[in-house]
């Protein structure tokens, strides 16, 4: 059973970066302020509210500058994301895992494509406080990218088909911690979906 209860979102006390997700913990961080998600969720809920494009950009920046941390920070915070799609990227490319994720493509020829997705998701994702935001991002991406075919057979791993796997994963995984990190309850958030797309 659920909860009809959405998570507030991380305070302004909050690490700006998990440990589980910095994969440079002797660097210092930018003093993060203990309202820092303020103007952020100010904006996104204007957004929600009105259907306001303006107010979702502002949102965003605020995001982006602020809650995050700046660039740096955001990079960071999202070590774990871009560690496993780094990983996810070299065996597309390259056709075999590299590190812990000992998997190779062409041992998936001939699979169902639903069972390849799971076992490559299952290879590369870690075991941390992003392993769920991670292997959703990767299983829909991959499903995406892989539209229409049944039975999985690693030569029908285009380029376009890479391309488009990478991109969904990022954006994916950048939406998910930004509407994470915003507090907002489901509900608004289909209803900001219908109006901005």
């Amino acid at each position: 059973m659920g909860t009809s209860q959405s998570s507030p979102g991380p305070g302004g006390k909050s690490p700006l970066i998990p440990p589980w997700a910095d994969d440079t913990p002797e660097q210092a961080l930018p003093n993060s302020g203990n309202r820092r998600y303020a103007s952020f969720r100010e904006s996104l809920g204007r957004a929600v509210s009105n259907g306001s494009s303006s107010d979702l950009r502002k949102a965003v920046g605020h995001y982006a500058k602020i809650s995050s941390g700046g660039s740096a920070a955001a990079v960071r915070r999202m070590g774990s994301a871009t560690s496993v799609g780094s990983q996810l990227f070299g065996l597309l490319t390259s056709g075999s895992g590299t590190g812990t994720s000992a998997i190779n493509l062409d041992s998936l020829n001939g699979l169902p494509v639903d069972i390849a997705i799971s076992r490559i998701t299952q290879s590369l994702a870690t075991e941390d406080g992003d392993s769920e935001k991670i292997r959703a991002a990767m299983n829909l991406s991959l499903a995406e990218a892989l539209e229409g075919i049944e039975i999985f057979d690693s030569q029908n791993v285009t380029a376009e088909i890479i391309t488009n796997t990478m991109i969904n994963y990022l954006c994916r995984v950048i939406f998910v911690q930004l509407m994470m990190d915003s507090g907002v309850h489901l509900t608004k958030l289909k209803r900001l979906n219908k109006q901005f797309t």
